[in-house]
């Protein structure tokens, strides 16, 4: 049950926490100011130092203290940035191609970088299952697992109803898919391992300052933070689901979601094993979905999803997921919980990252839910490169329109209505099932 014992904040903090420690004083000037250290500002940040440029990374909050310590800890290659869409009816099928290929670039990109820099990360690599909760989800997967497959690597797979307990013990689902090329990690032991690597490579790390405005001044710009002026070559947001007023043009175009997780109470080894046997996560096909993983040390689950889309009370999310997570394990209908928090996701109204500059501020935002780790990293770097003009080749994420809609200012108005009529499809469907 839910309770005031429960901590309102992140399973993964209890190890690592996000840094309030400043490197350094803010200077007055820098030759790169990155906003936001995240993944994404972090992956920049380092790629840049590391080229000889002087680097100063400010947050709204401490170093991390945004999604990138909030999330589930999924990887993924190009199961990550497509899920929602019919990509080459979204982009052309040569550009869809170059998006597959450069999510798979990024994942592999990811793991090496891990391995390089000896980043202890509880990194995984054994798949994750996508549960179909009716058998239209399980044909539509099987479209979604041709359109992956078409490079002929064989790298997704549908699991029959009869075989998906080697992946989950649930009646929740009817069969799903198994992605081969994803895993999981502790996602703020990541984090701390890129924040330990930008100090040693000198950047500055700056919480607790955030961004007013941005001002152009010829070639260079004038950043007022709440600390002081900053005066810059070159600007890099990589806010994301925290991108706010003072990047209007951005602001317009991003999304926030929240997402809400919550961590079991202990349990045995073989209670977690006998729910998730292969020790993968484990994600649903359904509009409004939830997952399930495992904790590394394999003694508490995780579970999560959209608890709601009007503005309650953490605790009253926590007690909504704890319900469904009872429906889809009814071993743990009674467990207590631990923690219940939340974190602000980046959707793009066509549901695809972007990296690119509008009025000379280069950005690369637009995690979608299901790329965030590994895009993320993958794209801040691309973003480092962009600005050094050392990239050998474009991202396939460049070039994108980056759209938004008439009447939306960054406050999303509308997630009630779309949120809520998205669970009740999900819920006629099933219905649909049992007629």
């Amino acid at each position: 049950m839910t309770g005031s014992g429960i901590l309102q904040e992140p399973w993964w903090w209890r190890d690592t926490r996000p840094s309030a420690d400043a490197t350094g004083a803010l200077p007055s000037e820098t030759d790169v100011l990155v906003v936001g250290s995240g993944y994404t500002g972090l992956s920049c940040a380092l790629e840049l130092a590391r080229a000889g440029t002087d680097v100063t990374v400010i947050d709204a909050l401490a170093i991390g203290e945004g999604a990138s310590t909030r999330n589930a800890g999924f990887t993924a290659g190009r199961a990550g940035v497509s899920k929602q869409i019919d990509l080459k009816a979204a982009v052309g099928a040569e550009k869809a191609k170059a998006i597959l290929c450069e999510a798979d670039e990024a994942y592999e990109f990811l793991r090496d970088t891990l391995a390089a820099e000896a980043i202890d990360c509880d990194l995984s690599h054994i798949g994750r299952f996508v549960g179909a909760h009716t058998a239209d989800a399980y044909r539509k997967l099987e479209r979604k697992m041709a359109e992956y497959n078409s490079d002929g690597r064989a790298l997704f797979a549908m699991v029959p109803p009869e075989e998906q307990g080697r992946y989950v013990n649930t009646q929740a689902y009817r069969g799903g898919m198994l992605i081969k090329n994803a895993g999981t990690l502790n996602p703020a032991k990541y984090h701390a391992g890129l924040a330990a690597l930008c100090r040693f490579a000198g950047v500055r790390l700056i919480p607790n300052t955030r961004m007013l405005g941005i001002v152009r001044e010829g070639q260079r710009f004038r950043l007022l933070t709440e600390k002081g002026d900053v005066t810059a070559r070159r600007v890099a947001l990589g806010t994301n689901g925290y991108t706010d007023k003072a990047a209007p043009w951005h602001q317009r175009r991003v999304i926030p979601i929240s997402s809400t997780i919550i961590a079991t109470e202990e349990l045995s080894e073989t209670l977690v094993r006998s729910l998730l046997p292969a020790g993968g996560a484990v994600i649903d096909a359904k509009r409004v979905l939830n997952f399930a993983r495992p904790t590394p040390d394999m003694r508490h689950i995780l579970f999560g999803g959209r608890a709601s889309f009007l503005n309650i009370s953490l605790p009253r999310k926590g007690e909504i997921l704890r319900r469904e997570l009872g429906v889809f394990f009814p071993a743990l209908a009674d467990v207590g919980l631990t923690h219940v928090w939340t974190g602000q996701m980046a959707f793009t109204f066509d549901f695809l990252p972007k990296i690119g500059a509008h009025d000379g501020v280069d950005y690369a935002v637009g995690c979608n839910g299901g790329s965030g780790i590994v895009m993320m990293s993958w794209l801040g770097r691309k973003l480092a490169l962009r600005i050094l003009g050392t990239a050998n080749r474009p991202s396939a994420f460049e070039g994108l329109e980056f759209k938004t809609q008439p009447f939306y200012g960054g406050k999303p108005w509308f997630l009630p209505f779309v949120g809520n009529w998205y669970r009740f499809r999900d819920w006629l469907d099933a219905k649909r099932e049992t007629l």
